[in-house]
């Protein structure tokens, strides 16, 4: 059944962005209107792409998909002359202007309105067009789109840029070695598939604790073994233990008095104590650098994406689901390849189909949260209507998930987050 015209459904998605310390200083919000449309009668694809997507991250609210760090956001001509940028915070967002927009006087104009109101002001794929040059005084970033172009324009961009002292985003970085040219032509930031691809994060070595936290799982999962071994496992590594009582004593458990390791064991039981020992382990890799600290919340967005996605549709089961989310990342996080990893992890033969084959039950809903957090929104149109029959409200459970992600990551004792702000774009 499709979804009332009334309804506002909207999908929306970020990818990160990075400075040349690899640092992440923002986030790209992506969006779509609906799960249906693909025409607004006589508006245009950019207004009504721009329009649906402003709202949608005002009733969801910002800090609930970026975790406090600046968000880009998509403007369009109408929405910039208009002055609809206003119902945001200046301190909060970059005001990106799509490559449809032009210098005339209208918008230059309104850009210079947005700067001295505190606005930053982005050129989206700028192309060096003479139309531009009106803009280039006011605005603070431009991004250049490193696919569309060779290295010797895309040096002679870099270079004109630099010299009216503008911040370069290089996006479309798609390999390492992309990102180290960028960044010796002289781009301040970057943004592309790069960041969560294996060959940045690869050949990590796998630590004593994770490589303890990974036994102790397995332990846990093997009902053969008894209450006093897992008591053993646990007091060998104070850490842990330390970890342990800090998870009996939070408040999701109602502060309990513990009298034992065996006891804390007893009170979280095998299935949940597993479920944060797997939490833990993959904000382990979080401490080891900042794009490691990225791909980090990325995957435990997706896994608590999946287990949403379930529980809202009753299309399986959520904590299966959610391990699914979590764990399609484990392999970029450790280092290591995903057979070897789930050989050491008690998981069922569902989820190690999904995750080495793309196959069984839990297949739809991990290629439905990948394409998700690319904005490939036809493919997460035809991914809804054959698994789940409805669309949902796909961008709120999202930002539940982002803001679960950060919320869990700052809680856990092996971890924390970079609260770093971009101070290249401000």
């Amino acid at each position: 059944m499709e979804t009332p015209p009334s309804a506002q459904t909207v999908y929306i998605a970020r990818q990160p962005i990075f400075d040349a310390g690899n640092r992440r200083v923002a986030y790209e919000l992506l969006y779509r209107a609906n799960a249906h449309a693909k025409n607004a009668g006589e508006l245009t694809h950019d207004v009504m792409f721009s329009d649906t997507a402003l709202h949608a991250v005002v009733s969801i609210g910002l800090d609930r998909l970026t975790g406090g760090a600046i968000a880009f956001i998509n403007v369009t001509r109408e929405h910039l002359v208009t002055d609809l940028y206003k119902i945001f915070d200046p301190s909060t967002v970059v005001l990106e202007l799509l490559e449809s927009v032009d210098g005339d006087h209208e918008v230059i104009a309104a850009c210079t309105r947005a700067a001295a109101a505190g606005y930053t002001l982005a050129l989206d794929d700028y192309d060096g067009r003479s139309s531009l040059d009106a803009l280039l005084p006011i605005v603070k970033i431009v991004k250049l789109d490193v696919l569309s172009c060779s290295v010797e324009l895309l040096a002679q961009r870099v270079h004109r840029l630099r010299q009216q002292q503008l911040t370069i985003l290089a996006e479309k970085v798609e390999t390492s070695s992309m990102r180290a040219l960028c960044q010796e032509l002289g781009c301040d930031l970057f943004q592309g598939y790069v960041f969560s691809r294996p060959e940045t994060l690869d050949g990590r070595a796998i630590s004593l604790q994770q490589t303890t936290m990974i036994n102790i799982m397995g332990l846990l999962g093997d009902r053969a073994i008894s209450d006093q071994a897992l008591d053993d496992a646990f007091r060998s590594h104070p850490s842990l233990s330390f970890a342990l009582l800090r998870i009996v004593n939070s408040a999701s458990f109602g502060a309990r008095s513990v009298e034992s390791i065996g006891h804390a064991i007893r009170l979280i039981g095998r299935d949940a104590l597993s479920r944060w020992l797997l939490v833990m382990l993959v904000a382990s890799v979080a401490t080891q650098n900042p794009v490691a600290s990225e791909a980090v919340i990325q995957a435990m967005t997706r896994g608590r994406f999946c287990e949403l996605l379930a529980m809202r549709t009753e299309s399986g089961d959520p904590a299966a689901r959610f391990l699914v989310g979590l764990l399609s990342c484990i392999d970029v996080l450790l280092g290591q390849p995903m057979e070897r990893v789930l050989e050491r992890l008690p998981v069922g033969d569902d989820v190690r189909d999904a995750l080495l084959h793309g196959t069984g039950p839990h297949a739809p809903v991990l290629s439905l949260v990948k394409q998700y957090e690319v904005g490939d929104w036809d493919l997460v149109d035809a991914q809804i209507h054959a698994a789940f029959n409805e669309s949902g409200e796909l961008a709120a459970l999202y930002a539940e998930a982002a803001m679960w992600a950060h919320e869990r990551l700052n809680s856990t004792a092996t971890a924390s987050l970079p609260s770093e702000r971009p101070t290249v774009i401000r």
